[in-house]
């Protein structure tokens, strides 16, 4: 009855919406009624300090020719002075461009130049370090020998370019090389002194030989240098800023009697043409104000006179379409919330079917998982094989379940994720173990690789597993042959990608954003709901990432998992529950539901385990059983017809007999609709792993459902 409910208010919502997008604003309108006509505006007035231009206005005014030729005449005339600062614009540039350039390449030379007596430095500096770690870490001197060697070839590619930019040093430049050469003849003696072991050798030829050489090129031959390309920077440097302050003078004169020429005629013409525009201005003011019975009267004869004309008809006009505008919006505004109502309504239709069939599962699961583990007694091999068969698409209905279920989180903007620290590629081969016999059962090669995979990222581990089962599960269901390969990577990047590669038949190019929608699929023959990838994609956006694919038709797809390192800074981070220890040894279980199926499945669960199960199938009744039997935990369903679930678990902690008994909450609804002062929360169907580990207190039984 619930779920028909649901289902009428859907439908009831989208006819509203449907009937609200048919409706037709009415053709006719009627016009706002117009307003008597106001006071004439006042006669526009120069400024009062340009007011003794009156006289030349006018005679502007007074000349016989159209608005279109005295604006082309002030155009003309603009241009002129425009062109002629152009010209002197680009004397000046050129001018301050060849002062740049030189200016530029002194400074050029200077750092090269300062560059290289530093690598000679550098060069005596790591040799001389190389040879006091000889004894104590060779490998560390080694390094200094590799540095060594970087240092010359930085210093020989400086010599080069330096060389060719500035042949007027050329004798200077054949001195340095001729210096470095001699230079480097030394230090490969002294290298290969170090190779044959003899230190005290190499140290007393570094000190008579290399390290003197490298004084000769410092000091006789780059020092030099660089004074006497710092001369001529300085020199550069002057005669720019004196070419710079002759031509600005020249730049700012020319402007200034460009300015004052163009202001004076642009004024005269302006003005010629501003006064009655002043008049048209005023009424299009009242008309934006909504006076749509505006209208203006100008004595003009020539375009502004027809000007007017027009903003009197466009006046008229404006006031049928804002009363039709006005009508249409309201109608639109009726529409949108006939949508996000149906929208709402769909959201809460999905989970309630969601949470309706998942109570009918935990009985099924429950009862089939008790039965293979004999609890009932032993089981020949075909009883066995069918309820494995059973077992099997139980929980193949209940992943279908789960999809609806996330779909109607996601859509609703509810969906919980619990970041935390994960190694990415466990994660990943931990699915891909997962699948193999999925990909076995049809000879296809599932791999994975990970050499560039992140060593850790801050995730919703449960998500990320979701997502790359989907997208592994969709590789495996489209391929018959070949191999599929997943590639996990994105260190480099600073972010987590996981690819998903097979030989399918692939993906047309119309249908690779399709396939992201809800129930549609590019082979709509295929089977499926159409879920996986639509629910992959919004769960990988909620954690700040995305899905995509590459793909041709004929050779296979690539699906992209793109995921940040750290998605907690969107993420509100839930905090740690203190879990509170329950005993294992004759203890009395209470449990609260309106499913009557749950207490004895949870008898043949915990049998063996020291709990006795007593049942409390009315909510309304439940305190009383929990004060009168005083168990040592109580589960406790939220969503109960006589009572919900919360305002039962209140009056336990109210009662100072029950408040202390602890409560593990099993239902389906979202963790965040959990109630905060609860012992655990278990998520419907129950497995017996879990509710053991929630009995005794452990932290993984607090999943998110």
């Amino acid at each position: 009855m619930r779920l028909r409910r649901l289902r009428d208010e859907v439908f009831s919502e989208l006819d509203e919406a449907r009937e609200a997008m048919d409706v037709q604003p009415s053709s006719t309108v009627t016009p706002d009624r117009e307003r008597p006509d106001g006071p004439a505006p006042a006669e526009p007035r120069l400024p009062r300090l340009t007011r003794w231009l009156r006289p030349l206005v006018d005679a502007v005014a007074r000349v016989p020719a159209g608005i279109h030729r005295k604006l082309l005449f002030g155009f003309l005339a603009g241009a002129v002075l425009l062109l002629a600062m152009a010209v002197l614009s680009l004397v000046v540039i050129g001018r301050m461009e060849d002062r740049m350039v030189d200016l530029s390449g002194h400074e050029t030379k200077v750092n090269r130049a300062q560059q290289m007596l530093y690598d000679v430095t550098a060069q005596s500096h790591y040799r001389a370090m190389e040879l006091l770690l000889l004894r104590t870490d060779p490998q560390e001197a080694a390094s200094y020998n590799d540095k060594i060697v970087l240092k010359k070839q930085q210093f020989g590619s400086l010599l080069n370019r330096m060389e060719r930019a500035d042949p007027a040093e050329a004798a200077t430049y054949r001195d340095i090389r001729a210096a470095n050469a001699v230079y480097a003849r030394s230090s490969r003696a002294v290298q290969a002194l170090v190779a044959a072991g003899d230190v005290p050798a190499a140290v007393n030829l570094h000190i008579a030989r290399e390290h003197q050489q490298s004084h000769v090129l410092e000091d006789q031959l780059i020092t030099p240098l660089i004074n006497r390309s710092t001369v001529q920077m300085d020199q550069a440097r002057a005669g720019f800023r004196a070419d710079r302050t002759f031509l600005t003078t020249v730049v700012v004169a020319f402007s200034a009697v460009s300015v004052l020429t163009a202001l004076i005629l642009g004024f005269l013409l302006s003005w010629a043409i501003i006064l009655p525009v002043k008049r048209i201005d005023l009424a299009f003011a009242r008309i934006t104000t909504g006076n749509f019975a505006e209208r203006v009267r100008l004595p003009n004869r020539d375009e502004l006179g027809r000007l007017g004309e027009n903003l009197n008809r466009t006046s008229a006009r404006l006031a049928s379409l804002f009363n039709a505008e006005r009508r249409l919006a309201s109608r639109l505004t009726e529409t949108n919330e006939s949508l996000q109502r149906a929208s709402e309504a769909k959201s809460r239709f999905l989970a309630s079917v969601s949470h309706e069939l998942r109570t009918p599962m935990n009985a099924i699961l429950g009862f089939t998982e008790a039965l293979l583990a004999g609890l009932d007694g032993p089981l020949n091999a075909d009883q066995r094989t069918s309820l494995e068969w059973v077992q099997r698409g139980g929980r193949d209905l209940l992943a279908l379940i789960n999809e609806l279920l996330d779909l109607a989180k996601v859509e609703s903007g509810r969906i919980t994720l619990a970041p935390g620290p994960l190694v990415p590629r466990d994660v990943v081969e931990t699915v891909v173990e997962q699948l193999q016999p999925l990909a076995q059962q049809k000879g296809l090669r599932l791999t994975c690789s990970s050499a560039d995979a992140p060593a850790e990222a801050i995730l919703d581990e449960q998500r990320v597993r979701q997502i790359v089962g989907n997208l592994i599960g969709n590789a495996l269901k489209f391929s018959d042959e070949g191999e599929i390969h997943v590639l996990v990577d994105g260190a480099a990047e600073g972010r987590l990608h996981v690819a998903v590669q097979d030989h399918g038949q692939g993906i047309p190019l119309e249908k690779q954003e399709v396939i992201f929608d809800e129930f549609r699929q590019a082979d709509d023959g295929s089977g499926g709901t159409g879920l996986g990838l639509a629910i992959s994609r919004r769960l990988a956006r909620a954690q700040g990432g995305d899905v995509t694919v590459e793909s041709e038709e004929g050779t296979g797809s690539v699906f992209h998992l793109l995921l940040p390192l750290d998605c907690r800074p969107s993420l509100p981070v839930p905090g740690a529950e203190e879990p509170r220890p329950v005993g294992a040894a004759d203890r009395l279980l209470l449990t609260v539901d309106d499913d009557p199926s749950v207490a004895p499945l949870l008898e043949k669960m915990l049998t063996g385990h020291g709990y006795r199960v007593v049942a409390s199938e009315r909510a309304d009744l439940a305190v009383e059983d929990a004060r009168r039997l005083h168990p040592d935990v109580i589960l406790l369903d939220l969503l109960m017809p006589e009572r919900d679930g919360a305002e039962v678990l209140d009056d336990l902690r109210a009662d100072p007999a029950t408040r202390d008994i602890p409560v593990i909450v099993v239902s389906v609804v979202d963790r965040t609709e959990v109630p905060p002062d609860v012992d655990g929360a278990l998520s419907k169907p129950i497995d017996k792993a879990s509710l053991l580990a929630a009995l005794h207190g452990s932290e993984p039984a607090r999943v998110t459902v």
